[in-house]
């Protein structure tokens, strides 16, 4: 079994969180509930041993189960549950539900790491050593397990409650890893301290991504740097299916929904990931095979593959970015060295990074 060090704050979190509704950083941190755990000298730099909560010579590191953050400029109060800050603005409405609750990955399994290394170029593993670096809807953690066990110190955060939650049992054996429940259009990060700031999977999901943009902007130091993925546009049979799943499963009640995708996870495995696995190799069937519908999710434990689909159809697609449509919003903003690669995946998406002047 795994050493379990992330599973509760930490109490030097306190040096990186803001107040999302007034933006200040002066909190009171009241405890209820707290536990000491043991930590590796290697873990830390020695002048770490003056943060709150460290003390190297004991090698131990107090840990907040249960509490609260009282911001001191507004008067906002964010309760701290099972170790996790729940961040979230009283106007502000908890993410959706996600079949990905309960899923766990093994971190052996080289798909998850080449996953997240994809969706990251031109960013490589040893760009992550040392930086402080937020991940923008976090989900169940995969991206920021990976970013951490690569040496960031990860500020990951999530609106959806079952999200967080999932993300901190995954990312528990990492000691640089930081759980918080927050709304990305008001992120509770302090401005200009993030090094890179990564966002996988969630603007093509939201109603005002401009908003979020912004706000994630803002939380970048000058110099510092912005990755997306999106969803590109989709089109001919692809957007036909689309929108008849869509139309079948709008109105299921969450049971429905995974039985549902229950059924539609064996279907791709029989006609989608099987056929893949057999002919992916073959140089003239594999242009056929890498056109069938998420071809390449027949690496995945059936469960995720169900979770995934789960997700794909419970949470609407709001928009599709083309290449320019992420060119003209990253130079507008004024960003520097701007790089929008294309992704084919079965499916047209995109990567776009820059630097923030």
């Amino acid at each position: 079994m795994a050493l379990r060090y992330n599973d509760f704050m930490k109490y030097r979190m306190l040096q990186w969180l803001a107040c999302p509704v007034c933006r200040e950083s002066s909190f009171t941190l009241e405890t209820s509930k707290t536990e000491i755990r043991s930590v590796c000298r290697g873990h830390f730099e020695q002048a770490e041993d003056e943060l709150p909560g460290v003390n190297l010579s004991k090698l131990e590191e107090t840990e907040v189960l249960e509490g609260a953050l009282h911001c001191g400029a507004c008067a906002s109060i964010y309760p701290i549950r099972n170790g996790i800050p729940r961040m979230l603005p009283e106007d502000a409405v908890s993410g959706p539900s996600t079949g990905h609750r309960w899923t766990g990955f093994d971190s052996a399994v080289p798909e998850w790491e080449e996953n997240f290394l994809d969706y990251s170029k031109p960013l490589k593993s040893s760009d992550f050593l040392g930086k402080l670096v937020m991940d923008a809807g976090c989900g169940f953690g995969r991206h920021a397990f990976f970013a951490g066990r690569f040496g960031a110190e990860v500020l990951a955060v999530d609106s959806s409650e079952d999200a967080v939650e999932s993300a901190n049992r995954n990312t528990a054996s990492l000691n640089r890893v930081h759980v918080v429940q927050g709304d990305l259009r008001n992120p509770p990060i302090r401005d200009g301290i993030c090094d890179l700031v990564y966002c996988y999977g969630v603007l093509h999901h939201a109603d005002d991504p401009d908003t979020i943009l912004n706000g994630l902007t803002e939380i970048l130091r000058q110099g510092g740097q912005l990755s997306l993925w999106v969803y590109g546009p989709r089109q001919g049979a692809t957007l036909l299916i689309n929108n008849a799943l869509r139309g079948v499963t709008t109105g299921l009640q969450p049971d429905e929904l995974l039985r549902f995708s229950r059924y539609t996870a064996a279907l791709l495995r029989i006609f989608s990931h099987t056929p893949n696995r057999l002919f992916g190799h073959i140089p003239v069937l594999s242009s056929v095979v890498t056109h069938l519908p998420v071809h390449d999710h027949h690496r995945w434990p059936f469960d995720v593959v169900v979770a995934d689909i789960y997700d794909r159809l419970r949470i609407p697609v709001k928009q599709w970015y083309t290449k320019e449509d992420l060119e003209c919003w990253f130079m507008d903003n004024g960003y520097a060295d701007v790089q929008v690669t294309r992704r084919v995946r079965n499916n047209e998406t995109f990567r776009a990074t820059g630097y923030r002047r």
